[in-house]
């Protein structure tokens, strides 16, 4: 893993926690009705965590996991499914973990490693090397970093795939067949299995279960895993991920305005220039304004509402002026410009190029030196 990504920074100093620990719920007064577990101080940022830096080291974490590099997770915890990689199925997006260094063709097949999350994992880190257990490892502790986010109604964009993970945790895929659960990730070997050529597919197979193992006991120190058969994968993948893409019709309905009406053309042309960006744009919008990129599933889920200010301060200097945003307070300032042009130019800089954290107060040059674990 790299040494000081946001998820190793995170499961360096959660190290000693227990599950207790993560399950706290805390709100403080002036935070937007944020639950957290903890605090976050961002060395040399210059910030103070009014729970925008709290959403956003989830955010950030999670990103980190699913970076690729040539199909390979960065931090070796996820990979791109073979469909990802050969562009073929309907899934094309998903990430899967990656093959333990055992599950190679001397490997033999073994069926008590795909008997269900519930009954086994319990067991994980039995006869393993060492880089397999550091894999679980973290698995593990992405595990519990999602249970927490959920717990405090902090939705992830985590594209695992529905039946080997989401529906395999809710035990809701008893009735699909390996070559289905195979289909969904690895059309090909799927295709293999069918006709008979079973063996690479059950070792897929079995690495996967292996796998979520880890990451369903890390889960379950934060919540409790057996009241997930009470729902769906489906149920339990929207529950964890909220929508996979950013509903702008649900942020209409919890938007409020200040120094504009719904009427104004400024906020006219956002709300059609927010329709016409792509998912990946949209995701970028949501985390510029409120430092998370999926939206809750429905209204009642907001804490607060999307706000939606206009810039007075720039006055006539408004065409040279980008908005702004307070991811604390889920607020986008906007100045007044001419035209829909103009706006969509200036909107579309500074989501692909803001920072989403504000400067609260200015930071020491010793601070900076010293650095994280100082």
């Amino acid at each position: 893993m790299k040494k000081f990504s946001i998820f190793s920074q995170l499961k360096y100093e959660m190290r000693g926690w227990n599950g207790a620990w993560l399950r706290r719920s805390f709100i403080a007064k002036g935070h937007g009705g944020q639950k957290r577990a903890f605090k976050v101080k961002l060395v040399g940022e210059g910030v103070n965590d009014y729970s925008g830096p709290y959403r956003e080291i989830f955010t950030d974490a999670i990103r980190e996991v699913s970076e690729l590099g040539n199909g390979i997770g960065i931090l070796n915890l996820l990979n791109a499914s073979p469909n990802r990689q050969f562009d073929l199925g309907e899934n094309r997006d998903l990430l899967v973990f990656p093959l333990s260094k055992e599950n190679d063709a001397t490997e033999k097949f073994n069926p008590d490693l795909l008997r269900s999350v519930h009954d086994f994992f319990q067991n994980i880190g039995e006869g393993i090397n060492e880089s397999t257990r550091e894999v679980e490892n973290g698995l593990a502790f992405l595990g519990r970093l999602i249970a927490t986010a959920c717990r405090h109604g902090i939705k992830v964009d985590l594209p695992l795939p529905m039946n080997i993970v989401w529906r395999k945790i809710a035990e809701d895929c008893e009735q699909l067949s390996e070559a289905e659960l195979l289909a969904e990730v690895d059309l090909l070997e799927s295709r293999s299995f069918s006709n008979g050529d079973k063996k690479r597919g059950k070792l897929f197979l079995q690495n996967q279960q292996r796998m979520l193992n880890a990451f369903a006991e890390g889960m379950s120190s934060v919540l409790p895993l057996e009241l997930f058969h009470l729902f769906t994968g489906s149920e339990l993948r929207e529950l964890i991920c909220g929508n996979s893409d950013v509903d702008v019709e649900l942020l209409k309905r919890v938007v409020e305005y200040e120094g504009y009406t719904s009427n104004s053309p400024m906020i006219s042309y956002l709300w059609e220039i927010l329709n016409e960006m792509t998912s990946n744009e949209r995701k970028l919008f949501l985390q510029f304004v409120w430092a998370r990129t999926c939206l809750p599933s429905n209204e009642a889920d907001f804490d607060v509402p999307f706000k939606i200010i206009k810039d007075v301060r720039s006055g006539a200097e408004g065409e040279g002026s980008l908005p702004s945003a307070s991811t604390c307070f889920f607020s986008l300032t906007l100045p007044e410009y001419g035209s829909k042009e103009i706006l969509k130019e200036k909107l579309m800089f500074a989501i692909q190029n803001g920072y989403t954290m504000e400067m609260d107060f200015a930071t020491n040059n010793t601070e900076i030196d010293k650095g994280w674990r100082e």
